[in-house]
C-alpha cells in the first residue's frame, strides 16, 4: 500500500517540473527563431549591398541599381529599408570609388527579447567598390 503512494507523488512531481521548464524552453525557441529571421534580414541587405555596389562599379544607372535593391529585397520591409548610392550617377568616375549603403530596421518578434535587445534592431551593410 505504501509504494503505490510514492509512486502516485513521484508522477505528479514530473508534470510539475515540466510546468517549471516549458516556458523557459519556449522563450529559448522564439529567441532563436527571431535571431535566425534577423540574421536572414541581415544576408538579404548584405547580398542586396554587394550586387548594387558592381552593378555601380561596371557603369550602373542609380535608378536600375535601385531597382535592383527593391527586387532583392523583395521579403522585407520596404518602409523600414534606407538606401545610399555614393556619389551620385554623375559624379563617378573611372578608379574612384562608389560606395552603396543599406540600413533595415529589424523588428523583433518575440516581446521579452524586446526587454532586453533594443526593438527595432538596426542593421546596416556597407559595400565600397572601385569604378571600372
Amino acid at each position: 500500500m505504501q509504494g503505490k503512494t510514492l509512486l502516485a507523488r513521484k508522477s505528479g512531481q514530473s508534470i510539475v517540473e515540466t510546468a517549471l521548464i516549458l516556458p523557459i524552453i519556449v522563450v529559448i525557441l522564439a529567441g532563436i527563431v527571431d535571431f535566425g529571421l534577423m540574421f536572414n534580414s541581415y544576408l538579404v541587405i548584405s547580398n542586396a549591398s554587394r550586387e548594387a555596389a558592381r552593378s555601380a562599379a561596371v557603369g550602373g544607372t542609380d535608378t536600375s541599381i535601385n531597382v535592383s535593391i527593391n527586387s532583392l529585397t523583395s521579403t522585407l520591409s520596404s518602409a523600414s529599408l534606407k538606401k545610399n548610392i555614393y556619389p551620385a550617377e554623375a559624379l563617378r568616375k573611372k578608379g574612384d570609388e562608389v560606395v552603396v549603403t543599406i540600413e533595415y530596421d529589424y523588428k523583433l518578434i518575440t516581446p521579452i527579447l524586446s526587454a532586453v535587445v533594443p526593438n527595432p534592431v538596426h542593421l546596416k551593410s556597407k559595400t565600397a567598390m572601385r569604378v571600372e
